[in-house]
């Protein structure tokens, strides 16, 4: 169903919305009634503000109100991005974090990281924004001044969605981390630790234990947001514990939001074959950054021959750069380290559908692009 960029959902449709501009990722949910949940934060480049919030304040939704829950899955740079004016302005939301951002090891690079000169993540500032806006808070007295910890098999939301016919239930779980990959994530983040000498840069450990999947469930329909969870060789982590002890994941989903870009190290063929209906919606962010690219053309392909409804966000592959004179490209390629795509889109793939129907969420929207 082609729709327009600034027409809202329906009282009674659930939306999925996917961005992801080649750098960054945030997904946003329309459980129903005027009902909406963000999860993760990135900036569309243009307006350099969150793209969630850039896109409801386009469909006139009042965010102070209207967002009931904002998910942190995890600190990387490219899934927080933004995260501080999201909380900021979405006044009445909760916010629910990976459980390993609260682990003493994570919580202290904050401090060892706070000295003038030092380089840290944009992840880990985004991360000390969020904690003094909860802080502040806190002293005022506001409800939600406290973050919900994500993990395995936790209930972060649960509402009564009333329709003109009837009422459903809007859940959302967390299927991880579990407790061995809490315990992984505290090893990692010890490892961040400087051993000796001024602290001089914070790197992002792999693979992610601390990455929060999400089940969502309203009505009939099933969502399975894969975060960045990864592979791993230990049965009690990853996607390993979540099809073998996940006590909230039931059903299948319809749509399926592909882990870490869709590579390979986050691919598992037991989640498509007993977790996904046939041919679900996958929807993959690329990420595009220096000379790395995700998903590689073997990712595409794997990704095709398993779902013929797969959708990217935004270009995947690098455009080959076009020079219409050699001594313009000479002095260009001299005078510059590097040379990047122009932004040409802001990356957004949209799914809707009556959240009634019996069958798995279906509509999409034309904001998509084919992933071959």
């Amino acid at each position: 169903m082609a729709t327009s960029h600034r027409d809202p959902p329906k009282l009674d449709e659930i939306e999925v919305s996917v961005f992801g501009p080649g750098y960054g990722e945030a997904i946003v949910l329309h459980v129903g009634e005027g009902t909406w949940i963000l999860v993760d934060s990135c900036i569309e480049p243009v307006s350099e503000r969150p793209a969630a919030l850039d896109y409801l304040h386009g469909l006139d939704v009042d965010v102070q109100n209207a967002v009931k829950l904002i998910v942190a899955t995890h600190w990387h740079d490219d899934h927080i991005c933004g995260l501080g004016t999201v909380l900021d302005e979405c006044k009445s939301a909760a916010i629910s974090i990976s459980s390993a951002l609260v682990i003493e090891e994570f919580l202290v690079l904050p401090v060892l990281y706070r000295e003038p000169g030092v380089r840290r993540s944009s992840g880990l500032n985004e991360f000390i924004q969020v904690l003094r806006i909860l802080d502040a808070r806190k002293e005022q007295g506001v409800r939600f001044g406290s973050p919900t910890l994500a993990l395995a098999d936790r209930l972060l939301f649960h509402d009564h969605i009333r329709l003109a016919s009837e009422s459903v239930e809007a859940k959302v779980f967390a299927a991880s981390p579990s407790d061995a990959s809490l315990l992984q994530a505290k090893l990692a983040f010890a490892e961040l630790l400087p051993k000796e000498g001024p602290a001089r840069r914070v790197a992002s450990p792999t693979p992610n234990h601390a990455s929060v999947v999400l089940w969502v469930q309203v009505g009939n329909h099933r969502i399975l947001l894969g975060a960045d969870l990864e592979k791993t060789t230990d049965p009690k982590t990853g996607w390993s514990v979540i099809l073998s002890d996940s006590a909230v994941v039931s059903g299948k989903a319809g749509v399926f939001k592909v882990p870490h870009h869709g590579s390979e190290n986050a691919h598992c063929e037991a989640v498509w074959s007993l977790l996904l209906l046939d041919e679900p919606f996958a929807v993959v962010t690329p990420f595009r950054r220096g000379n790395k690219s995700l998903p590689t053309p073997m990712d595409l392909k794997r990704i095709n021959c398993l779902t013929s409804r797969a959708y990217a966000t935004a270009r995947v592959k690098r455009r080959p750069q076009q020079w219409r004179r050699k001594v313009v490209r000479d002095f260009v390629k001299d005078a510059t380290r590097d040379i990047r795509d122009a932004h040409f889109g802001w990356g957004h793939v949209r799914l809707r559908r009556t959240s009634t129907e019996r069958t798995g969420l279906g509509g999409l929207s034309c904001l998509a692009t084919r992933t071959h």
